[in-house]
């Protein structure tokens, strides 16, 4: 049985990320692979048996708040990024690194799991955005951003994507322009709504290889996301 932990649904919830859970289960399930959806809510004790964790979008006071009742977990939520899967959505991204901006030019100190910065930018990043996946296999990715702030990667992370169109983490380099998200070695984050795991099946059946162990999984018939994905790079 695959666990799918939500994190803070009613806060962390906003831009519809719940949807990746329900992606997730759907392609489990096409495989005939049983699995559930855990939705932890504000002050439930988190659980540590999960097989993967999602973290979605918030608008500022609930990214405050759900920092601060994770912090009062820190120390599972450090067993959980040790050694689960972790997916982060937007304000869960900006949750798991150093800090990030709230109201009047403030930093509020994030939960440190990743090695990340994030500080105020202006205009707000909106629109479709494309990035190539520096996971091998993956190839573009596609997804809506909708955000404030600009995401500084400290110096041995890795992002999840070169941008092609749009801004992803809103720092422009010198030799690739714009890098969207993070990923290490089980947490993966980004600006990407849509949801993520709807938009890019490759993806989402890469993380389900992982959870799993079966390298070669079977092909979904019918499969409206492959669609979807090529709609969306076509725009």
């Amino acid at each position: 049985m695959i666990s799918i932990a939500i994190i803070y649904p009613e806060i962390l919830g906003t831009y519809g990320d719940r949807g990746n859970a329900l992606a997730l289960a759907y392609r489990l399930k096409e495989r005939g692979i049983e699995n559930q959806i855990v939705e932890v809510m504000a002050r439930d004790a988190i659980p540590s048996s999960c097989d993967i964790y999602m973290m979605g979008g918030g608008e500022d006071n609930a990214q405050t708040l759900a920092t601060s009742l994770l912090l009062e977990q820190k120390k599972t939520i450090d067993e959980i990024a040790n050694k689960s899967l972790l997916l982060a959505v937007c304000a869960g991204f900006q949750i798991l690194g150093k800090q990030f901006p709230i109201a009047e030019g403030k930093l509020f100190n994030g939960l440190d799991i990743i090695d990340v910065t994030t500080i105020a930018g202006s205009p707000r990043i909106i629109g479709e955005v494309k990035s190539k996946c520096l996971i091998e296999g993956i190839g573009e990715l596609t997804g809506f951003e909708n955000h404030g702030g600009r995401t500084i990667l400290g110096a041995n992370a890795k992002p999840l994507g070169y941008v092609s169109s749009g801004m992803g983490n809103g720092i422009e380099l010198t030799s690739q322009k714009f890098i969207d998200g993070y990923f290490s070695n089980n947490i993966y984050a980004t600006y990407m709504h849509g949801p993520l795991f709807a938009r890019n099946p490759k993806f989402c059946d890469y993380l389900i290889s992982k959870i799993t162990g079966i390298e070669t999984l079977s092909e979904i018939e019918n499969d409206l996301a492959i669609d979807l994905h090529k709609e969306r790079i076509a725009i």
